[in-house]
């Protein structure tokens, strides 16, 4: 399991801005990159978000979930990933050498905390970043697939953001970076 998602300054400003551009509904898109030695985000894929009342099967009602009992399930507090954005995105990102890592999301009105539906709806282990707007953004390394629905573990990862230049097609990147503290 991964303790660090590193992401450059202009990729966390394509997030934030794409993931706010829709609110006060929840924003969505795919983080494509690398994970080897560390998780490094390399681009960012915004997605519609699609949830509709049903979407995919699911169950929207989740007890025990505080968070999500006080919103009525909407755009504002639900988001579905357009499968055919995430086999466009994952032939992109393998055709760079690349896998997609996870997803992000917004939490408009909440925490950067994964509620119990990110928890259950989360098909593969990978990362999920929330962003919460002043209230911060954060990094999660979510178990997949299994048992635990609404109960799988959750992990919070270190944030790194660093920034890059390019220079022809060689990237260099700041080695300190630059640390977000979790909150």
């Amino acid at each position: 399991m991964p303790c660090r998602l590193r992401i450059d300054l202009d990729c966390l400003m394509i997030l934030r801005a794409s993931l706010g551009a829709v609110s006060p509904e929840e924003g969505c898109a795919l983080l494509l990159g690398e994970s080897a030695p560390d998780l490094n985000v390399r681009f960012v894929w915004p997605c519609c978000n699609v949830w509709r009342p049903g979407f995919g099967g699911y169950n929207d009602a989740i007890t025990g979930d505080r968070d999500q009992s006080l919103v009525s399930a909407s755009r504002r507090s639900r988001f579905a990933l357009d499968p055919r954005e995430q086999i466009a995105a994952q032939r992109w990102s393998r055709q760079r050498g690349w896998r997609v890592l996870g997803s992000a999301h917004s939490h408009p009105e909440g925490k950067p905390l994964p509620s119990a539906l990110d928890r259950q709806w989360a098909v593969g282990e990978g990362v999920m970043v929330i962003d919460a707007g002043v209230a911060g953004v954060r990094a999660w390394w979510l178990q997949g697939a299994g048992p635990g629905g609404p109960d799988k573990p959750v992990s919070a990862l270190s944030l790194v953001v660093h920034s890059q230049a390019t220079v022809g097609d060689t990237v260099m990147s700041c080695p300190d970076g630059v640390f977000l503290p979790l909150q």
